[in-house]
């Protein structure tokens, strides 16, 4: 019996799966090739089991693919640690990432053994949630982490300085980002597992129509992966001020109804909608007291705030989007005649992405309410960018949206 199926993802030898409950992502790479490699591969296996499990395969089957798992994870533990042991020489990090490592294996068996007692939505549960859990946190917290080391050691560091490096580069927001990714991770397993349940109950004609389906999604996988990351991001920053739940999205929508309205591609529409989903990421390194409190800010505090489109760039800078984000995020406070923050850019050195997410952000923030003020109205969100189209404000895309509004009917969403 095989796992050949078409579907997301594949097995060596071209075969595939139903559907992948862990897609890979580059962002997960270290930079050291062995290690990448073998994080491939047991990505492979979870995907493989969780395959099987879709299928409803009897608890013999179960059991070979993770024995298969757990046997390569072992393995690829003693490959780790003899990458990273010359480097790390009995230091302190070395020994908490192998107790790690020896974590892992009992905790598995122990899974395995409970195949005998629970109920096998539970086992899916705890097998799944387990694995992906483990793995994502494994590869972007811990194994990144030892591998900056190893790539500042080569840099010519010693080992105290290269750790300090290290804990700078993956520390604060970066911390957040692991976070959010996990979190997705962890809400993507959860629906995986739903998927399974109905899979095992429906006849096979149903379970055939399903996998034609997932098939059929697999092919937009990376940017979905990619939109729900962000939606992770920016769900952060609205737990932190909820007088600003939804902002980010009703910009996002303008500025993609603008985008299009200016006749933008498609591919560049997308971009400059996920970067205005995440346009004020950098909200994060500022105090909850100053955002949430009512009043006028005072220079100091202004001053954090300006500093929130520089933060959200350091966050988003490494990640390899197919658009530049980062670049838009930083920009979306710039003015056409070098009046914004916090570069001072003009004209041309502004991104249309970013042109188009700033006009977006003016409207909806001058037309909402805010703690220090009472909402302004939409009429004078407008007439503030009629007055300064050309000076402040892209012309093109102000004409655009006063379009959207005025002609189409264009209202935020709920």
């Amino acid at each position: 019996m095989t796992d050949d199926v078409a579907g997301t993802g594949g097995e060596p030898g071209g075969g595939g799966y139903h559907f992948e409950v862990f897609p890979w992502n580059e962002n997960f790479a270290t930079g050291i090739a062995l290690i990448d490699e073998q994080h491939r591969q047991l990505v492979h296996l979870i995907n493989k089991l969780a395959s099987r499990l879709s299928r409803g395969s009897d608890d013999l089957q179960l059991a070979e693919v993770f024995k298969e798992l757990v046997a390569y994870a072992d393995y690829h533990f003693k490959t780790e640690e003899q990458i990273w042991q010359p480097s790390f020489h009995g230091d302190a990090w070395y020994a908490e990432h192998k107790l790690a490592h020896d974590a892992f294996l009992p905790t598995a068996l122990e899974i395995q053994n409970g195949l005998k007692d629970a109920s096998y939505d539970r086992v899916l549960e705890e097998i799944l949630k387990f694995l992906v859990n483990w793995l994502v946190f494994h590869i972007l917290d811990n194994d990144r982490r030892m591998a900056k080391v190893v790539t500042a050691l080569a840099d010519g560091l010693d080992l105290p300085a290269a750790k300090a490096r290290a804990d700078k580069e993956m520390s604060g927001l970066m911390h957040t980002f692991v976070e959010t990714v996990l979190g997705m991770y962890e809400n993507l397993t959860s629906r995986s597992l739903e998927l399974i349940r109905e899979k095992n109950e429906r006849l096979k004609t149903e379970r055939a129509l399903l996998a034609s389906e997932m098939q059929k999604q697999s092919m937009d996988k990376l940017l979905q992966s990619m939109k729900k990351t962000i939606e992770a991001m920016a769900s952060t920053v609205e737990i932190r001020a909820p007088y600003t739940a939804g902002h980010q999205r009703r910009v996002a929508s303008l500025a993609e109804a603008i985008a299009r309205e200016l006749g933008l591609p498609e591919e560049k529409v997308q971009g400059i909608y996920l970067a205005a989903s995440i346009h004020d990421i950098g909200d994060i390194q500022i105090p909850a007291e100053i955002l949430t409190r009512p009043g006028k800010l005072n220079p100091i505090e202004r001053e954090i705030v300006q500093a929130h489109p520089q933060a959200g760039y350091d966050i988003l800078k490494e990640i390899d989007f197919p658009w530049p984000i980062a670049e838009m995020v930083y920009q979306h406070h710039e003015r056409l005649d070098g009046s914004g923050y916090p570069r001072g850019l003009k004209g041309e050195q502004i991104l249309t992405g970013a042109k188009v997410i700033a006009v977006a952000d003016v409207v909806e923030a001058m037309s909402s309410h805010r703690p220090y003020r009472a909402s302004l109205g939409l009429d004078a969100a407008l007439a503030e960018l009629e007055a300064h189209q050309g000076q402040a404000y892209d012309p093109a895309a102000v004409a655009a949206c006063l379009r959207l509004f005025r002609e189409k009917r264009f209202v935020f969403p709920d």
